[in-house]
């Protein structure tokens, strides 16, 4: 019969494997994990005892590097995920952390101690991404029955996140970015200063998907962040700037190439000639996402809709956009409507 029992700030369960060992497992801190949880865990061990399912399931589960490829696999190309080269980069990082344990000895504990090592090196979000890459790989695992119990980024739980107030380009700064760009790169700053579309969405825009007569951006699932379709209006700004670049790129069915002449492979393509072009122009603080922020800002301090904009971004939660509009002013406006009302003085002359 097994047991349960707290070893410092862990639930730990003890259990004798089929050989007659005794082997513990760390199943969280305390107050994050609780008794229940691990009481479940160990039942699961002893089933799996009984079932004479136990040494395979521990022989066949694997480390975060034999499981690697298979997931990558899966978020390139079943899931179409474009972010995959970055997990990559993420998994080799968790990889040297935990340096060869099986998933099932990867504690919430463990957990704990990556997020303490990696803050000494990164902020809040960056270990955030990370983690919630490794928890996509153990959810993946136990979707495949190569890893049991619970996940235990989920039970350790991310970082509280301090979000950085987006940057709004001014139009002074934008002049100056503008004047200080090639010609390449001007021509896809204003396409996401009038469209609002992520630089992706930009870099990878072909002419199949642009109708200059119906004045009209159709952008895929396979090339949006939410996979959902999303149409975007052109303004006649944008029109110019996209008849322009028909004549520059000729056949190409691209709409925007690099100075080379040819397509942008990466989504960090541009990141010299837009921190050369923020340097030139004494632009601080500015990322290529800030461009679509500004955009957002820009349309509904215009009077566009918070509906209309929020079909434009392609959020998937109204809440997304209503970061975009200022709640201060509208507070503001709120309480001066109280002025066209009646003041308590001249009600209480009218009584008389």
């Amino acid at each position: 019969m097994g047991s349960v029992f707290k070893r410092g700030d862990n639930w730990v369960i003890e259990y004798r494997k089929p050989n007659g060992r005794l082997r513990r497992e760390s199943i969280g801190r305390v107050g994050v994990a609780t008794k229940l949880m691990a009481k479940e865990v160990l039942r699961q061990r002893e089933q799996q005892i009984k079932l004479g399912q136990y040494e395979m399931l521990e022989a066949d589960i694997p480390t975060i590097a034999q499981f690697k490829e298979e997931y990558i696999r899966h978020i390139r190309d079943v899931k179409q995920n474009r972010s995959w080269e970055l997990a990559i980069t993420q998994l080799k990082r968790l990889e040297m952390f935990f340096d060869g344990r099986i998933l099932s000895n990867i504690s919430s504990s463990d957990i704990d101690d990556y997020k303490l090592f990696r803050l000494k090196e990164v902020k809040p979000a960056t270990v955030n991404r990370e983690l919630a890459c490794l928890s996509h790989l153990f959810n993946l695992a136990k979707r495949q029955k190569r890893f049991f119990g619970e996940n235990p980024v989920s039970i350790s739980k991310l970082l509280p996140e301090h979000n950085q107030v987006e940057r709004i380009l001014s139009k002074d700064e934008e002049d100056r970015l503008l004047e200080s760009s090639s010609p390449a790169l001007k021509a896809i700053l204003l396409c996401a200063l009038h469209t609002g579309m992520r630089k992706n969405e930009i870099l990878s825009l072909k002419w199949d998907n642009v109708d200059l007569d119906k004045k009209l951006i159709t952008l895929e699932h396979t090339n949006t962040k939410s996979k959902k379709t999303r149409r975007i209006p052109i303004n006649s700004i944008l029109r110019t700037i996209l008849l322009e670049q028909k004549l520059k790129v000729g056949s190409s069915d691209y709409v925007f190439l690099s100075t080379k002449g040819s397509p942008y492979k990466r989504h960090d393509s541009l990141k010299q000639s837009f921190t050369g072009a923020c340097k030139r122009a004494n632009i601080q603080g500015l990322r290529f996402h800030d461009l679509r922020h500004t955009a957002a800002t820009r349309m509904i301090e215009s009077g566009a809709s918070i509906v209309a904009v929020s079909r434009i971004l392609g959020h998937a939660d109204l809440k997304t956009t209503m970061r975009y509009a200022h709640p201060d002013d509208s507070l503001k406006d709120a309480v001066e409507l109280l002025t066209s009302l009646p003041s308590s003085t001249e009600s209480s002359q009218n009584t008389y």
